[in-house]
């Protein structure tokens, strides 16, 4: 146990690096160009993704009583993009799940570059007040984050193209194989918090900044959707890719030794992927509702 407490941030990159593999072979270049066939979806999309998320996030950080190294810990769930998580659940739900590949595919691109300039903002914002000056360089962190994300995505998408058959027939397997390791990265980051101090104590700090987090964006996905007169499939991938993050790579981050080095910032993320897989299975049965009263019977 020792040993595994010990390599927990080598392992939490890992593991991501294989969700983000296995997602990369689910994927096609017609992902990356479907952005011409969903030109308002995909911006829709990828605008709450990449800048209503993370100002929500401000807002969440400003008004709730929580210590800084959480609140960091929340600015570094709302800059992460989506994850698999957010395309089985859009699928499960009845929603777009080509338009959740897509965006799912282009923001794990752009976050390589947002996520550092808003964790640097962050740590000025929040952490200055503590007298703690971290900067992370920006060039670094943009290699290390595509390492984490993007080039695990481009390996699979590689695999995809060379090998279609057997990417095809791995899709199953894929994606149990990708909540099952999310479950795993979990149950890395809860005992390496009760190592710190007590679990219990984190999770309920970060509980509420999470769950409003989680349930806003879902909400704000939803209905700028519908208000921009898309229809209800779209919407409902619109709202989870806005409200579901990849919490893996958050607290892959915060973990890393050779980014911020803290399992304390990894908290938020932790309980984020707690409170995402409750709020998924609501969403899935909720949505499925909604679209077949949309279905008109014959």
């Amino acid at each position: 146990m020792e040993l595994i407490l010990k390599y927990t941030p080598q392992l939490l990159s890992y593991l991501l690096f294989l969700i983000m593999l296995g997602m990369g072979m689910t994927l096609t270049v017609l992902d990356f160009k479907r952005v011409a066939s969903y030109p308002k979806a995909i911006f829709i999309g990828l605008s709450n993704q990449i800048i209503i998320l993370p100002i929500i996030g401000a807002i969440l950080v400003s008004v709730l009583p929580m210590e800084p190294v959480f609140a960091m810990g929340l600015m570094l769930v709302a800059a992460s993009p989506g994850g698999a998580t957010s395309n089985l659940i859009s699928h499960l739900s009845k929603g777009d799940t080509a338009l959740s590949i897509s965006m799912t595919a282009i923001s794990s691109i752009i976050t390589v570059f947002s996520i550092p300039l808003i964790i640097n903002y962050s740590l000025k914002w929040i952490m200055a007040a503590e007298g703690v000056e971290i900067q992370l360089p920006l060039w670094n962190t943009v290699l290390n984050i595509f390492k984490l994300t993007a080039l695990p995505v481009l390996l699979g998408l590689l695999i995809n193209h060379r090998f279609p058959v057997f990417a095809e027939k791995s899709k199953p397997a894929i994606a149990w194989g990708s909540g099952i390791i999310i479950l795993m990265a979990l149950a890395l980051m809860v005992n390496k918090l009760n190592e710190i101090g007590n679990v219990w104590h984190f999770i309920k700090a970060a509980f509420w900044g999470v769950l409003l987090l989680n349930v806003l964006t879902l909400l704000v996905g939803f209905f700028s959707a519908k208000m921009l007169k898309l229809n209800t499939p779209q919407a409902i991938s619109i709202a989870i890719e806005s409200g579901m993050q990849n919490n893996v790579l958050g607290m892959a981050i915060a973990t890393s030794a050779t980014l911020l080095n803290s399992p304390l910032m990894a908290a938020p993320a932790g309980v984020y992927g707690i409170v995402m897989c409750a709020t998924g299975g609501a969403l899935i049965y909720f949505f499925r509702k909604l679209v077949s009263t949309e279905i008109p019977t014959t």
